[in-house]
């Protein structure tokens, strides 16, 4: 179960690196049903816009060279969910893709588009990258300089219409809503016949440390149930008695014994301020409003959409033959023009 977590926790650092939209695979994967019948090349229709097997190679050699960057090629034996971790990345890839075509549905919808100096942009970007590929990687990718285009004018698009529905989003986070404060905390997880026993041994060790000024990570090391000692946190992710003792604390503070419903703790606090983590985390909390302010109309507009699946072509998508591309600039070139174009 941690590795689990601990992968999908890989993921998500990996797709914000370079995601341009904001969206999330689940998203798309619960409003779009893919059904069948499709040309060659073509893995999907989505109200008639295609995502082709090149597209979805581009995507998936960049995705495959971050984590190799990040974790080494090691990180490809893991398994997710119950599947490898390469089906789950490349399932990851066809859902961003998808999205991607949805954005561009709606930008069509509501007349969002590039200007001429935008698409001659994006189509010195595009010569720029694919100029850069060797003629093997260029067979191995299966792509053209026509199709990097298009495919830089879709992230284009999609930027666009995430701009456009995010520019009413309160920007303002005040330092009380995104304060992250620092703990230490000893627990005893419940269980059926040492509940009482448990808190009462916590009363104990409350007590060392209130009076005899006991080590809080030498006890915690003994007799704590949780091996991760130091948690640092804002409102609302942690269980709502922890929490509630937690910010009540100064630093240095000891907390009497909280009973959650996991079990029961001890709460030191380490530091009732982070400064740095709390500047971040204002940065996560504007994005996850930006997200359910993007998500409010986007998700009722993919629910009218109807889509066409093609596994034949999505069986050319070979994760092992994009081994050895250097795909990472991919996302780079694009950036590198499109912000300068901006400026």
């Amino acid at each position: 179960m941690m590795r689990g977590k601990y992968l999908r926790a890989m993921v998500a650092a990996i797709v914000l690196s370079f995601s341009l939209t904001g969206c999330t695979q689940e998203t798309l994967s619960k409003e779009i049903v893919f059904t069948t019948g499709l040309k060659e090349n073509e893995i999907f229709r989505i109200g008639g816009l295609t995502g082709t097997v090149a597209e979805a190679n581009l995507l998936l050699a960049n995705v495959r060279n971050q984590y190799e960057e990040a974790f080494g090629e090691e990180i490809w034996n893991q398994k997710i969910e119950g599947e490898s971790f390469k089906d789950y990345v490349k399932e990851m890839v066809k859902n961003q893709l998808a999205q991607l075509k949805c954005m561009v549905l709606y930008a069509e919808k509501e007349g969002i588009d590039l200007s001429v100096e935008e698409e001659e942009c994006l189509r010195l970007a595009a010569e720029d990258y694919f100029g850069d590929l060797s003629s093997k990687e260029q067979q191995s990718l299966g792509t053209s300089v026509e199709e990097v285009y298009q495919l830089y004018k879709n992230l284009a698009v999609a930027e666009k219409v995430y701009d456009r529905l995010t520019q009413d989003v309160d920007e303002e986070i005040s330092d009380a809503e995104a304060k992250v404060i620092v703990v230490w905390h000893i627990f005893r997880a419940y269980s059926e016949d040492a509940e009482e026993q448990d808190r009462k041994l916590l009363e104990e060790l409350r007590e060392q440390l209130v009076t005899q000024e006991a080590d809080f990570a030498s006890l915690a090391e003994e007799y704590s149930d949780d091996d991760k000692l130091e948690y640092a946190f804002g409102r609302g992710e942690m269980e709502k008695e922890f929490e509630e003792a937690a910010f009540a604390l100064k630093a240095g503070e000891v907390s009497d014994v909280i009973e959650t419903e996991s079990g029961c703790h001890i709460i030191k606090c380490i530091s009732d301020y982070d400064a740095a983590k709390t500047a971040q985390n204002k940065l996560s909390l504007l994005k996850k409003r930006r997200q359910e302010a993007f998500d409010s109309e986007y998700i009722a507009f993919t629910r009218g959409l109807v889509s066409d699946f093609n596994e034949s072509a999505w069986e050319k998508v070979e994760f092992d033959s994009l081994s050895g591309i250097d795909n990472k600039n991919f996302y780079e070139i694009y950036e590198k023009y499109w912000q300068e174009l901006k400026q």
